[in-house]
């Protein structure tokens, strides 16, 4: 019975309005399931694309109820990094992710919208230009102001 109630199958549909996916066993003839919930690993939301390999539990009542647990690492699915910690947010490897090593926090993406205040203990640099040292040169009188302090 134990080897019914976890199984690894693949995304055939996915709801987002519900967070929901159904799942295709292709040993069991590409069976599919009803809708079954993802897991909410810490309130988070990211719900795999149709064709991902996921591993389901089972309730014990039978096959009809589980939940999605997600995507695994294997053959096909490599991590991204091998050491440190990398969360891909985006729906490829690296098109938008947060990562650590080295003591360096990363955060990548196309467009980043912080919102809020912004606070920095240290200086911020847009490629070489730090905000601390940065001076503003007046167009119209000439005068330089001086650096933040």
């Amino acid at each position: 019975m134990a080897e019914k109630l976890i199984r690894i199958g693949r995304v055939s549909s996915v709801n987002a309005a519900s967070g929901t996916v159904k799942v295709t066993y292709p040993d069991l003839d590409d069976a599919t399931t009803g809708e079954f919930p993802i897991f909410s690993f810490t309130d988070e939301f990211k719900l795999p694309s149709v064709g991902t390999n996921v591993l389901v539990l089972h309730l014990s009542n039978g096959q009809s109820a589980g939940v999605c647990m997600g995507r695994f690492w294997n053959a096909s699915n490599q991590p991204p990094v091998t050491s440190g910690f990398q969360k891909e947010l985006g729906a490829a490897f690296g098109e938008a992710y947060i990562s650590y090593s080295d003591g360096t926090v990363t955060i990548h993406a196309d467009k980043i919208v912080l919102d809020g205040d912004v606070s920095a203990s240290e200086d911020i640099k847009a490629g070489s230009v730090s905000l601390k040292e940065h001076k503003h040169t007046d167009s119209v009188s000439g005068e330089t102001t001086e650096p933040i302090a």
